[in-house]
């Protein structure tokens, strides 16, 4: 089974609001194994409406709606789904009934546009809608389905839980479920990704694609199958290669962070975290949840503070190195990070000239460096400089926990 998502109202064209609805249904589409190819936004006008309805009914078994139910007169979806199925408009008592004791409860006054919502296309199967005035609708035609339910999240979530989704899965020939599991990378660019997993990107279940983030690209593993178990079953090999193709760059997997990762192998290995940094401004602390921040024996921003470093203005190698080895003096951590760079604003990840910060990790008496082709302080180059230097960071100390056990297990 198929479907397609067609959200309305001109507000969503306009930014005014943000469409939450859509996301809803599809991870409840995907729960059912319903397969979700198509989702678009179509103002209020009811003959772009109709003819979006129309061209989804040709692509799609099931063509899921939300918004333009209510008693205004730019709640067109009733019309418009009236005129994309060719039928007429109806009255429903029952719906009137309902109208009606809706306001009594809530002692408030009738009007007669409120009578607007009382009427279906010809034939239609009603969603009675408890929480609200305007009932949903499913229309059945030529072999295809149209359900329109209001655009009120909690209206449409209930109604979405309780009668649609029981209702596709009574017209699926199979019961299936899509799993999806999702691989955090970071330090890998999409394009050295792809070249390394481009031959599992051309599977078709599961399917494996990219998406893209600040400093951060995800790799998505979704499977259908007649159980989750046999889902998840299909996804263990793929992951298992993706892991091994991508090696150290993948740091976590579906509700894990960057921070949240950190602060897991920094407790595994009985250690804490020192950071200072410059032209990232909080932005590497901020990566922890407040719940793993006790994983941090100190936090600075001013390099100036810090006894014996007082010279170590230019952001340079040879200063990172000195900067992280006196926070990790002065906190008495285990591991010390130090970012240093400018945020000079004619330097940034767009500008001409990038300009550069760099890395220095202090842990087990070693110290590590890196450069990254990157300075400033605007928001974006901020961001992906935390995260390409906490990614960094991270990997440094699983490399040396397999060291160590490697050194362990040739004893």
């Amino acid at each position: 089974m198929n479907a397609e998502i067609i959200t309305t109202g001109t507000e969503l064209l306009l930014g005014e609001i943000v469409d939450t609805n859509a996301p809803f249904i599809a991870r409840k589409l995907r729960g059912i194994g319903v397969n979700l190819f198509y989702k678009i936004t179509v103002g209020d006008n009811r003959e772009r409406l109709a003819e979006a309805i129309r061209q989804a009914l040709i692509r799609s078994d099931v063509v899921i709606m939300t918004g333009g139910l209510g008693p205004t007169v730019d709640d067109i979806t009733r019309e418009a789904v009236a005129d994309a199925t060719h039928r007429s408009l109806e009255p429903r008592e029952e719906i009137v009934a309902h109208l009606k004791d809706f306001f009594a409860r809530r002692g408030r006054p009738f009007t007669d546009n409120n009578l607007r919502q009382a009427y279906l296309p010809q034939g239609a199967i009603m969603l009675p809608n408890p929480i609200g005035t305007a009932p949903g609708f499913i229309v059945e035609t030529d072999g295809k389905v149209v359900i329109a339910m209001p655009g009120v999240p909690r209206e449409m979530e209930r109604m979405m839980e309780e009668q649609v989704l029981p209702y596709l899965q009574s017209k699926m020939e199979e019961q299936a479920v899509i799993v999806a599991r999702i691989l955090h990378t970071a330090g890998l660019g999409e394009s050295l990704i792809d070249a390394r997993i481009g031959d599992l990107m051309r599977l078709s279940n599961p399917t494996v694609g990219l998406a893209a983030h600040l400093g951060q690209v995800d790799v998505r593993i979704t499977a259908r199958a007649r159980t989750e178990k046999e889902a998840r079953a299909l996804i263990a090999p793929i992951e298992d290669a993706i892991r091994e193709a991508l090696g150290p760059w993948v740091f976590g997997a579906d509700e894990e962070t960057l921070g949240g990762v950190m602060a897991r192998v920094l407790r595994g290995q009985h250690a804490r975290l020192a950071i200072l940094e410059t032209n990232t401004r909080g932005a590497i602390l901020e990566k922890f949840p407040e719940g793993d921040r006790d994983v941090l024996a100190g936090h600075f921003l001013d390099i100036t503070a810090l006894a014996g470093c007082e010279a170590c203005t230019d952001f340079t190698e040879a200063n990172a190195r000195a900067v992280a080895q006196a926070v990790r003096r002065l906190t008495e951590a285990d591991v010390a990070l130090a970012v240093l760079g400018s945020s000079d604003p004619a330097y940034g990840f767009w500008a001409e000239d990038r300009g550069e910060t760099w890395l220095a990790l202090v842990a087990e008496e070693e110290t590590f460096t890196r450069r990254l082709s990157a300075a400033g302080g605007d928001e974006f180059t901020r961001n992906w400089l935390a995260t390409h230097a906490l990614a960094w960071a991270l990997r440094q100390l699983q490399a040396l926990a397999d060291a160590r056990q490697t050194a362990m297990e040739a004893r």
